[in-house]
């Protein structure tokens, strides 16, 4: 009888293991994903947070969906970065602060998603007729998604996306 109980936990555990690694989304810091990113060739999607924001707070919610976490990692390198973070890192050759590389890769406020191409190049886009390579605040996951397959569909290159907006 003991062992029955035993298989039964044991199963029951098991399963609950396997769905949580199913649904897991993998995260990355900025070098660890940019290594990943080029090793599988695929895209960087950067999350630039604050952890003081509350919409960056709100906007955790829409990263955790499960439609957004399955085109993450099925298109994506998923990296979160501290915009105020004083964490170094190698970009470019060159070691910079957290904080810096925010700057760098446009955040004028939180949160802000940023794309690479797998060679950390920051993807350039066009954005109301305007060409910038970070899209800044909080998005509703319906409109999140249109955003996510807008750059793994590679519509990036000919089509702006206040388009499909």
């Amino acid at each position: 009888m003991k062992n029955k109980i035993f298989f039964v936990i044991l199963a029951i555990a098991g399963m609950f293991t396997i769905a949580t690694m199913c649904s897991a989304q993998t995260v990355y810091n900025f070098n660890e994903g940019l290594e990943k990113a080029k090793s599988q060739n695929k895209k960087v999607l950067v999350n630039i947070y604050s952890e003081t924001d509350s919409w960056c707070v709100k906007m955790e919610t829409v990263y955790t969906n499960e439609s957004i976490k399955s085109i993450i990692n099925s298109n994506f390198i998923y990296v979160k970065l501290n915009g105020q973070g004083s964490e170094k890192y190698i970009y470019n050759e060159k070691q910079i602060m957290a904080s810096e590389l925010a700057k760098l890769l446009g955040v004028t406020g939180y949160p802000t998603h940023v794309f690479l191409n797998s060679d950390g190049s920051p993807i350039k886009f066009k954005y109301n007729g305007e060409i910038v390579n970070s899209y800044p605040g909080y998005v509703e996951a319906s409109e999140f998604e249109k955003i996510l397959k807008f750059f793994s569909g590679d519509q990036y290159k000919d089509t702006d996306l206040s388009k499909i907006l």
